[in-house]
């Protein structure tokens, strides 16, 4: 059974039938798992997040090939890398004038993977790689509280005297006394990459990936309201529970060339994503009238399948080589959110419709690097449009570096990124949404070790 969802956000409503208490909830739609689901972050090796995730004209770097595989072919020799990354999520969530600051932090894995480089002295083609790379792309870690106060309640009727069939002892609690909104969710979106890519000549790098994606995502809301009707007092407590797991594919193309001196030039495609989901949802709803002792709960829950296709993305970078002193790189990165669909087509009409409301999105990446004997300084910045046209603020970022290089064969690197992003976040139906700032600190290690 498909949750019934129609306006982009969380929404939660109730509905009276007959003389039954029922309600219609959602803890995340159909749209903004949609938009959640099809955002990628900046993950990978320490050296690709300090220098901001411009790797598409540079390569030599396994989370480059999330990029352009082409740069896959860049690689002199073959290695292997392994990434541990915390992350810290500050919320500050402001409704209605009150405002709540939350923090979380969590550790994990975020990259794993190795490319062997096989030279080849016959012919135009001088070299071929093959890669594999395991990266977390999206990290759903977070928990954050928000309270206030809206001119409206939700749970507003008593449901032993409201629905009696008696209409004149009716009861509605219209006064709000307090609302209270938890949200916690964990889970993460992993890409597996496999790469093969092969220079051509001396100045022509061409490559192709393909990316096997996984995801889980749990989400636990608790909303608690507190109202009255002047004399009689009501305490309303809902708690939903979300599970969303399955796996998709999608396809890398991509091609480099360095035929200018000191400057590389990269294009490459990505298709879009094609996710196979599965949901389950629990709802548990209790509600306390002052007025009698008893309590009155109902309980919900089911499950569904469905199909999402996220949209593909075009990216075109520049960089500049300042010999072995250092280089400088600019991505430009191009994607279509109104082109995300979920289907079946007829279960997933409404959705459609309001995804298609959503914007198209540039994105600039610039990163840089200096090296001094065995030491390399790195630097980075990005900005993404909000594909939400009600959101005309940038998602921000930049990040900086350190590398060492050990020996011949060993390298340790460290990495700082901070970004900040704005999201409204609507709990309630008919009133103004929570306004969400969040602030991520992520500090990075890599080893490298040649192979």
């Amino acid at each position: 059974m498909k949750k019934a969802t129609l306006q982009l956000f969380l929404l939660v409503t109730i509905t009276v039938t007959s003389q039954n208490y029922f309600y219609e909830n959602t803890i995340i739609n159909y749209d903004a798992s949609s938009l959640l689901f099809s955002k990628e972050n900046i993950k990978g090796t320490a050296r690709y997040i300090a220098m901001g995730g411009a790797f598409g004209a540079l390569g030599g770097d396994l989370s480059a090939t999330g990029v352009n595989p082409a740069g896959l072919a860049i690689f002199t020799n073959s290695e292997a890398s392994l990434t541990f990354d915390k992350n810290n999520t500050v919320t500050n969530s402001n409704f209605y004038g009150t405002t709540n600051n939350s923090s979380n932090t969590s550790f994990n894995l975020g990259q794993a993977g190795a490319a062997l480089v096989f030279q080849n002295d016959y012919g135009r083609w001088n070299k071929f790689a093959v890669g594999i790379n395991f990266t977390v792309i999206n990290d759903f870690d977070n928990s954050y509280l928000t309270t206030g106060k809206s001119p409206l309640t939700n749970f507003n009727e008593d449901p032993f005297l409201n629905f009696d069939n008696n209409n004149t002892n009716d009861v509605f609690y219209e006064n709000v006394d307090s609302q209270k909104f938890s949200n916690h969710t964990r889970g993460s979106n992993d890409r597996l990459t496999f790469s093969i890519a092969g220079q051509y000549n001396d100045n022509t790098y061409f490559g192709v990936s393909l990316n096997s994606h996984s995801l889980d995502y749990f989400q636990e809301i608790i909303f608690i309201e507190n109202s009255n009707d002047g004399t009689n007092t009501l305490e309303a407590k809902l708690n939903q529970q979300l599970l969303i797991f399955g796996d998709g594919i999608s396809l890398n193309f991509g091609v480099i060339s360095k035929s200018i001196k000191n400057v590389r030039l990269g294009l490459a495609y990505q298709t879009p994503t094609w996710y196979y989901l599965n949901e389950e949802f629990r709802d548990n709803l209790n509600i306390n009238p002052s007025n009698t002792t008893r309590s009155y709960s109902e309980r919900q829950e089911g499950f569904f399948e469905y199909r999402m296709k996220t949209p593909s993305k075009m990216t075109g970078s520049i960089a500049y080589i300042f010999g072995k002193q250092g280089l400088l790189s600019v991505d430009y990165t191009y994607r279509d959110f109104n082109n995300i669909k979920l289907k079946p087509n007829a279960e997933f009409n409404a959705e459609n419709e309001n995804l298609n409301n959503l914007n198209g999105t540039s994105e600039i990446k610039i990163g840089g690097e200096y090296r001094y004997k065995s030491i390399s300084l790195r630097a980075g910045y990005h900005t993404e449009e909000n594909p939400i046209k009600t959101i005309t603020t940038n998602n921000n970022g930049y990040s900086l570096g350190l590398g060492f290089k050990l020996s011949n064969t060993t390298k340790l690197d460290f990495s700082y990124n901070k970004t900040t992003s704005e999201d409204n976040y609507r709990f309630l139906n008919f009133v103004n949404p929570a306004e969400n700032r969040i602030t991520n600190d992520q500090v990075t290690a890599t080893i490298t070790i040649g192979l």
